[in-house]
């Protein structure tokens, strides 16, 4: 049946999207797509947190217009009857930041013919103005998208690679007790919604002192309101002064029993205590309850490795550079 491409509208299509993804995962049973996850945080926490990236005043207004600027480089294709057949897509909506450039493409099976299409609106609409280049990672062997890209002048480059790990539980037995540090405890945001505790840890966690490079406490009102983010995943340990030692964020992908980690983090002074560990655990404990099967993180460190899950999936970086 053939497709159409329209005009993404973030009020109307976004749900639907969301459901594409599930609804692909379900049918490649990996993640060849974008998860839910992924979409959710991009509209729902990257670009508000971008848009006010180093303000003093964070404002809502500029959180709105992020999303209105990511909404405007998303592509979608619909079928004749009103299916979604394909979204190509963005992370970064900002042009100052490095990621900037990069594009995904969110396909199905029973479509794969748009790929030209698809690397059409990203060429002509997601190419990074200041560096004047275009990338995308894909799977060595990701035919007929990768042969695309050659012929189109995108060029591998294999030092630059993105992994993927999994943890099958139905072979791995998760801890069912905690084992923290005196003074040290598990918790969530539902016993506890301090979000400027939150931001805070989330910056540190990432390495960055300055307080204008954490996220906004407009940036995670925005993140508690995506549709399948849950306070009750959302874990952090509790250290003896109060502060949010560490944290893990786990996202329920109902339909698929699939859970996926996004984001893990410690602040630099809690580090090699365990206490990322003890969140990760905590987290997959609560959703293994609710019969998830598999859990996702989009990383091969050796931390996630020591937890059981194993590398799965790996992409090369593809760069096409104007002149």
């Amino acid at each position: 049946m053939k497709a159409i491409n329209k005009t993404y509208d973030f009020k109307t299509e976004f749900l639907r999207v969301r459901d594409f993804l599930s609804d692909t995962f379900g049918i490649y049973h990996r993640s060849v797509n974008w998860r839910i996850e992924r979409w959710e945080y991009a509209f729902y926490f990257v670009a508000p947190f971008l848009a006010n990236w180093g303000q003093g005043t964070p404002s809502h207004q500029s959180a709105k217009e992020a999303i209105r600027f990511l909404e405007s480089l998303t592509g979608l294709w619909e079928t004749e009857d009103g299916q979604i057949a394909g979204v190509v897509s963005i992370e970064h909506p900002d042009l100052t930041h490095p990621g900037f450039g990069e594009f995904f493409i969110q396909r199905h099976p029973d479509h794969l013919s748009l790929f030209p299409q698809m690397l059409d609106f990203a060429e002509a609409n997601l190419r990074n103005p200041n560096q004047n280049r275009l990338f995308i990672y894909v799977e060595p062997d990701d035919q007929p998208l990768r042969g695309l890209l050659e012929e189109r002048g995108f060029v591998a480059d294999p030092e630059r690679i993105g992994r993927e790990s999994e943890l099958d539980l139905s072979n791995q037995n998760i801890p069912k007790s905690l084992v923290l540090p005196e003074g040290f405890r598990i918790q969530s945001m539902v016993d506890d919604n301090d979000l400027e505790k939150r931001c805070k840890a989330f910056g540190l966690g990432f390495n960055h002192p300055d307080p204008l490079e954490w996220p906004s406490l407009i940036s995670y009102e925005y993140l508690q309101k995506a549709p399948d983010y849950r306070k009750e995943h959302d874990i952090v340990v509790r250290a003896p002064d109060g502060e949010f030692a560490s944290f893990c964020l786990i996202w329920h992908d109902e339909p698929n029993n699939l859970a996926i980690l996004e984001p893990v983090g410690t602040q630099p002074e809690y580090r090699r205590m365990g206490l990322a560990r003890e969140a990760v655990y905590e987290a997959i404990r609560r959703v293994a309850a609710k019969g998830v099967k598999k859990i996702i993180v989009g990383s091969d460190q050796p931390f996630y490795q020591s937890i059981g899950f194993v590398p799965v999936e790996t992409r090369i970086r593809f760069q096409k550079n104007y002149t």
